[in-house]
């Protein structure tokens, strides 16, 4: 057990996933700005996705430069985008939850549609996308 919440906390309380948390309410907000902007002439929860794939290639921009010190590149653009998969997935059935059933403001929504996935992602992302493995 002891060795479990080592391992905790090097993932979670470094400075990569403080930037990466730091990034992600950036993005947030960037996710619920322009789902808002798309929201004033599309459907409210197709107006969601568009939002968040806008701000997810600013998101690629930001951990890659900022948090990964990572030279931006179109594989690793793709497998960052891979890697936010679980994300949409997370983001998408809470959006439906809150939006639809909850009845949540559309901003509000998505602020907790991407906190949800946060953690997960960030793991993710670190091995996968912005690893040292060759692939």
């Amino acid at each position: 057990m002891q060795k479990l919440i080592e391992k905790l906390k090097s993932t979670f309380f470094n400075k990569k996933f403080i930037g990466f948390c730091l990034i992600g309410i950036v993005n947030t907000f960037n996710t619920a700005f322009f789902s808002w902007l798309a929201h004033l002439k599309l459907q409210e929860n197709v107006s969601a996705h568009i939002g968040y794939f806008i701000s997810l290639t600013i998101n690629y921009i930001l951990n890659s430069t900022i948090v990964f010190k990572n030279k931006l590149s179109l594989k690793k653009y793709f497998k960052f985008l891979i890697s936010y998969i679980p994300n949409y997935i997370i983001y998408s059935l809470v959006s439906l939850l809150t939006i639809n059933i909850l009845k949540m403001d559309q901003f509000w929504a998505t602020v907790l549609a991407i906190a949800a996935g946060a953690p997960i992602t960030f793991v993710i992302i670190k091995l996968y996308a912005f690893g040292n493995k060759k692939s």
